[in-house]
């Protein structure tokens, strides 16, 4: 998200409702009608679904409510997903028609959040390549980038600092907790990553890419 874009969102949802949300609180539920367009102002929010059997399958993690929320009021599609605060979220409300009419009056905003919108789902296409192709290794490693690349407003950070545990990263990648605190341990060794008190501090960014691309072998 540009800084542009970021400030003019940020003006305009100001003068909205905020709305404040507890660590593991459910914002949304499936089947809920979503009737205002949302933009995080604090916090980060997980998006998933429930199997069959009862587990939950994690489908985003970051700061994806601006986007869904959009998309929901713009097509009327239905809520399929839980929306679940993973720390204290914070969270303005403006009126779907009112957002969605400040869009269409405000070209350069729209212009730039069609861009946006559009850069999310190709990450999101190349994320779920890499996870359907590589081992558990590259898997983990590319979740890690993933995370990192979206943890802040302005792009990448160098610390994945909102309590991600290694369970969540396991509802991520389809993989074991088992799995992926295996993983964690290699990407350690390699020098890659630091993992301590519930924050992952990265060592090398760009040999994680390499990683994720199966470049690095574990």
């Amino acid at each position: 998200m540009t800084e542009t874009l970021l400030d003019k969102l940020t003006q305009f949802f100001s003068r909205h409702k905020l709305v404040k949300y507890k660590k593991g609180e459910i914002i949304l539920r499936p089947g809920e009608k979503v009737d205002y367009v949302g933009f995080i102002k604090s916090g980060h929010v997980r998006v998933y679904y429930l199997s069959e059997s009862g587990q939950e399958v994690t489908m985003q993690f970051f700061k994806p409510i601006l986007f869904f929320t959009l998309i929901f009021a713009k097509t009327e599609i239905a809520n399929k997903y839980y929306f679940e605060a993973v720390d204290s979220v914070e969270i303005y409300k403006s009126p779907a028609n009112e957002t969605l009419e400040w869009f269409r009056n405000d070209r350069e905003a729209m212009s730039m959040m069609t861009d946006c919108i559009m850069m999310a789902f190709l990450n999101l296409t190349d994320q779920i390549g890499y996870l359907l192709s590589g081992n558990a290794f590259s898997r983990v490693a590319s979740m890690l980038v993933s995370l990192s690349s979206r943890n802040g407003d302005m792009g990448y950070k160098d610390t994945i600092d909102f309590g991600i545990t290694h369970k969540l990263i396991a509802s991520l990648t389809g993989l074991t907790r088992e799995t992926v605190t295996l993983q964690m341990l290699k990407l350690e060794k390699q020098g890659l990553i630091v993992n301590q008190n519930k924050k992952i501090f990265i060592k090398d960014y760009d040999a994680l890419i390499k990683a994720s691309k199966n470049d690095i072998k574990e």
